[in-house]
């Protein structure tokens, strides 16, 4: 978050709408920087919950047709409308049309938040509809840019043991939620943090798997590479670690400091640990065990906890950097 600003201050503006000059200037500086630092399809801004942003419109009755049955016209995206303005101006910058990554909450956590451990299958249903209204309409927001990638939030699939649904019925909840997006000509997305139900995923239209390598590197060994060649499916994978709380006790251990007192430390974490040069040969590695199914890197989960906005821009930048020579590299050997 942006110094001196609460989610809840976030959250608050969004529904009400009665600060947007200071919403939207705050969405819109954020998401230029992204671009600015040299991220090649920025997602938007999220600076609200990633369940909540979704949930609170599809629970308030006054959006629905009857319970959780949304009505397409109000499965909006406020941060698609305000970043609009910036890829304007890109586009009359550059001449070239914008990529973006939108990122939806995906059927299996909301259905988590919403109705917990009971397993209602329709209830599943609706709501992986919901998500295929908020994507339809993500399409009609995109004036000024291009849906490159629907990302669907999942974390929750591969690592919590309350899903009470079958193989079947979450490859149904998938398929309806990334069927639209993909006949747009959209890659989906599926953000996991473990790749466990990988082959499951395979079974679906959504055509990329995103995980944590850069914290988990073992993540790659559950990977069959012919798996996802028979189905086509390719990996979005994380190159840089964002789990703020063991990197920074990587740098107490280090230094013998403690980085909450003795903030100056604090930069190690983008000058010692999350360097270029490591998210490089972490590519690097992860590239000798698949190839060309990777199609997106990225930092892993998001930047949400991180102590300052400097801190998380030098992160991203460094990111793209490590990638960037990655790819300069790949191409100067002719691959």
């Amino acid at each position: 978050m942006p110094e001196g600003i609460t989610r809840e201050w976030v959250k608050t503006a969004a529904e009400n709408r009665d600060e947007d000059e200071k919403l939207f200037s705050m969405v819109r500086d954020a998401f230029r920087r992204k671009i600015d630092v040299g991220i090649h399809v920025p997602t938007y801004p999220q600076f609200r919950d990633m369940i909540g942003q979704f949930l609170d419109i599809i629970k308030d009755e006054k959006n629905c047709y009857e319970p959780y049955v949304l009505k397409e016209e109000n499965a909006k995206i406020l941060e698609l409308e305000i970043i609009d303005e910036v890829a304007k101006q890109y586009r009359e910058e550059t001449g070239k049309m914008l990529e973006v990554r939108v990122c939806v909450g995906g059927p299996t956590d909301l259905y988590l938040q919403a109705f917990g451990a009971t397993g209602y299958a329709d209830a599943y249903h609706i709501l992986a509809l919901d998500i295929e209204d908020f994507i339809k309409q993500a399409f009609v927001a995109a004036k000024n840019f291009k849906i490159k990638v629907i990302a669907l939030d999942e974390p929750s699939l591969g690592i919590n043991d309350r899903i009470q649904f079958s193989d079947a019925n979450i490859i149904s909840a998938l398929t309806v939620a990334s069927t639209y997006a993909r006949k747009q000509g959209a890659d989906v997305e599926i953000h996991l943090h473990s790749p466990l139900k990988y082959k499951l995923v395979c079974e679906t239209p959504i055509n990329v798997i995103g995980f944590e390598y850069a914290a988990t590197p073992s993540y790659l060994n559950l990977l069959d590479k012919k798996v996802l060649e028979d189905s086509n499916t390719y990996v979005r994978l994380g190159v840089s670690r964002t789990d703020i709380s063991s990197l920074i006790g990587i740098i107490n251990e280090n230094y013998g400091v403690n980085v909450w007192k003795e903030k100056e430390y604090m930069q190690k974490i983008v000058t010692d640990l999350e360097t270029s040069d490591v998210v490089k040969k972490r590519l690097e590695t992860a590239y000798s065990v698949l190839g060309d199914r990777i199609k997106y890197a990225s930092p892993d989960c998001g930047l949400a906890f991180w102590p300052d906005q400097e801190l998380a821009f030098k992160l991203l930048e460094n990111t793209a950097k490590g990638i960037n020579e990655f790819n300069a590299e790949k191409k100067k050997q002719g691959e």
